[in-house]
């Protein structure tokens, strides 16, 4: 976890486009993770998620933003902030920049982020008016979520399924910060969190479980780019886990919780969120960070959990 020195040096990680693949599809029509880089390849320059640039010459491999975010997710609730001016809310201007808090995203880099939204929405599966088909990753969470017999999707999944656009573009824009001069299209698609959910399991089953839905999102054609267990985090205790899903290679994230964890996670959140913002002083940070070990010592480790496995994908 970063200290009370690094509150600044915001966030990221790496996220692409789409739709998945039905649970129950037969497992030789999956898509496998070669058939998936094979799809990317062959995407349009000028897409977003292309390994090419416009003039054909192959992009350089995705910064690496693994050490620039905690493990916790944004805090989900509306941007408006009390403590903040009228001038200072989230706000669109007239020529299209963006503005808040003290960040600012130009008119192209604001679309940027419109775009990135936008591939995040067609990804997650609902209609213009909200509803659900089969196709999408949350119809293909909720497939899962009917296999589990010790856990289940986090309370009002699709109500922050998509996260909400001004932590999204206050995102980008933190990364156009700490990645100066590059696209900001891939940093859009960069961000992980885009499209995230949570399966909360009983303590008792947690590890068995974590492993067993590993591999049933692997089975939707899915493909694994990271998975972060913090259960010995002093700070957050967790598994984090980001993959890809098989259709443009847009990415999500999904959390393993279990209730100890996951209302340690909801009492912490505003603590989290203070200690992102550029504008709370080192001091304030320290005591949030010590609230936050405080809290995190009250959470159970389920049997097993320690020996949970990291991993990262090798681009």
């Amino acid at each position: 976890m970063p200290g009370p020195q690094d509150h600044l040096a915001e966030q990221g990680r790496v996220p692409d486009q789409s739709r998945l693949r039905e649970a129950d599809a037969p497992r030789e029509t999956r898509v496998r993770s070669d058939d998936l880089q094979a799809r990317l390849e062959r995407l349009p320059a000028n897409h977003p998620s292309s390994p090419f640039r416009d003039d054909g010459t192959r992009k350089p491999p995705p910064p690496d933003l693994s050490g620039c975010e905690l493990p916790h997710p944004d805090d989900p609730d509306s941007p408006a902030d009390p403590d903040l001016s009228a001038a200072d809310q989230a706000r669109t201007n007239p020529d299209g920049s963006w503005d808040w808090k003290g960040y600012h995203l130009t008119p192209e880099q604001n679309r940027a982020a419109d775009r990135g939204l936008a591939h995040c929405r067609e990804a997650e599966g609902r209609d213009a008016e909200g509803n659900y088909g089969d196709h999408g990753l949350t119809p293909a969470m909720h497939r899962i979520e009917a296999q589990l017999d010790h856990g289940h999707l986090a309370e009002d999944t699709e109500k922050f399924a998509l996260k909400e656009p001004d932590r999204f573009k206050e995102k980008l824009a933190r990364l156009i910060e700490r990645f100066p001069g590059t696209d900001p299209n891939e940093l859009a698609a960069s961000i992980p969190d885009g499209i995230r959910y949570t399966i909360i399991y009983d303590i008792d089953h947690y590890t068995e479980s974590v492993g067993a839905d590993h591999a049933r999102l692997t089975e939707t054609g899915s493909e694994r780019v990271e998975t972060k267990p913090s259960w010995d985090s002093d700070q957050y205790k967790g598994v984090n886990s980001q993959w890809r899903e098989p259709s443009e290679g847009v990415r999500f994230e999904v959390q393993f919780h279990t209730q100890d964890s996951w209302e340690a996670k909801q009492r912490t959140h505003v603590a989290y969120s203070k200690i992102q913002d550029q504008r709370t002083s080192v001091n304030e940070v320290e005591r949030l960070y010590a609230y936050q070990r405080q809290v995190s010592t009250e959470v159970r480790v389920p049997p097993g959990a320690l020996e949970i496995q990291p991993f990262k994908k090798e681009w």
